[in-house]
């Protein structure tokens, strides 16, 4: 049973997304984390599909728009990197909330898995398994970038295609570490990345795994970011659900 979830963060502004609860459910929750400017659906429906295979094997899987993105309340130009790690912890709160949950499992999709790896730092004993898909580690950099080389705006925000990336965004990043205190978390990881990944090398990914305690590193080697082809997502997920069985 899929069930629109709304969590009211500490501004007021409401985040909205999908709890998928199987009839049988197990009571493993699997939290998704989505990447910069992406959304609860994710990049070629990723989290749909995923949560619906999920649903498949009895775990349920709850996936929300951080504020600024998606149907959530705000706009992207309010979106900073405080508003997300207050809210990706809020949404973890969520869920430990909830009294049919036994364990939680956290997965994050690019700038969703840096996220999820700094949440692992501080919360390592109460994530189960975590699962990287191109985890963004180099996001902070990337971020402060295109904000440096972008079109100012007259706000002082910078254009950054259809988006608006503000000045508060580009200070925030200073505050955070993607890879500080990871080896704290104990407990299995699987990372996924594609060889061809132009937006975040895969090396990113060798590094996480060399700083978790209990990892695994699995490369696609003809994937981009995106995991496009019907091939690459297949195997995505297959390796996803036998890592979670």
């Amino acid at each position: 049973m899929i069930k629109h979830i709304e969590i009211t963060n500490k501004e007021g502004k409401v985040l909205r997304g999908y709890l998928n609860q199987p009839a049988e459910y197990n009571g493993d929750v699997v939290i998704m984390y989505h990447g910069f400017t992406g959304n609860k659906t994710e990049h070629a429906c990723h989290f749909r599909n995923l949560s619906r295979l999920l649903a498949d094997i009895n775990i349920s899987s709850l996936r929300m728009d951080f504020s600024g993105n998606g149907e959530s309340d705000g706009e992207f130009k309010d979106f900073t990197f405080d508003t997300l790690m207050e809210e990706a912890n809020l949404i973890f709160d969520f869920v430990k909330e909830q009294k049919e949950t036994k364990r939680i499992i956290v997965l994050g999709f690019s700038m969703g898995g840096a996220v999820a790896a700094m949440i692992a730092s501080k919360r390592y004993d109460e994530i189960y398994k975590m699962v990287l898909w191109s985890p963004a580690g180099n996001i902070l950099e990337k971020i402060k970038t295109i904000f440096e080389n972008g079109e100012k705006l007259e706000n002082g925000n910078v254009q950054m295609g259809t988006f608006e990336l503000s000045k508060e965004m580009y200070e925030s990043v200073n505050h955070y570490d993607t890879f500080a205190g990871i080896e704290n978390y104990k407990n299995p990881v699987l990372l996924i990345h594609g060889k061809k990944d132009l937006a975040v090398n895969y090396l990113i990914s060798a590094r996480y795994s060399v700083s978790f305690y209990n990892s695994h590193l699995y490369l696609i080697n003809d994937a981009g970011h995106g995991y496009d082809k019907v091939i690459e997502k297949n195997e995505l997920y297959q390796r996803t659900l036998d890592f979670l069985k």
